[in-house]
């Protein structure tokens, strides 16, 4: 059945709201402010990143994210793109790809390539997560070191792949 144009432009507008949740999550991963990632999650939702292991409701997610999360990293760029979003009025779920680039403590960078996962649920209508995950399928790791350029200031500058 064809929908109506006022449920055509709600799921228009719950497709974007989502798209911001999601950039959401990566932009306060890769400013560091990672005490409110878990802000984006339903009370009871599931955080499971491959290789890191599999985190439940707000305090072990908040947990993970603040410590793990935060102690790994020296810098990310999170970059998600092709969303195949699919929403039902309150409960939606969706398919990301993802591109992370990252500096580690241990003095070597690198990127991964891989798929989100998501489940979402309208709170007090607000979307959140309800269930995220991700599987990486493709990885480059170098060491690296900051580099000051008189054009761009401190850049990283990859060395060869390990």
């Amino acid at each position: 059945p064809r929908m109506d144009l006022e449920d055509r432009v709600r799921a228009l507008e719950d497709r974007g709201e989502i798209e911001r949740l999601k950039y959401e999550y990566a932009r306060r991963l890769d400013d560091d402010e990672f005490d409110s990632v878990v802000e984006l999650f339903t009370e009871d939702a599931t955080y499971a990143l491959e290789g890191w292991g599999t985190h439940e409701g707000h305090a072990e997610i908040a947990a993970f994210i603040e410590t793990t999360l935060a102690d790994a990293f020296e810098y990310t760029a999170h970059v998600m793109h092709h969303p195949t979003i699919d929403v039902d009025v309150d409960t939606a779920s969706a398919e990301w790809y993802l591109e992370i680039h990252y500096a580690l403590a241990d003095g070597t960078a690198g990127w991964r390539q891989g798929r989100y996962f998501d489940e979402y649920e309208k709170v007090d209508g607000e979307w959140l997560f309800s269930s995220m995950s991700h599987t990486i399928f493709a990885r480059q790791r170098s060491e690296y070191e900051v580099v000051e350029d008189e054009r761009y200031g401190e850049i990283i500058e990859y060395g060869a792949p390990r």
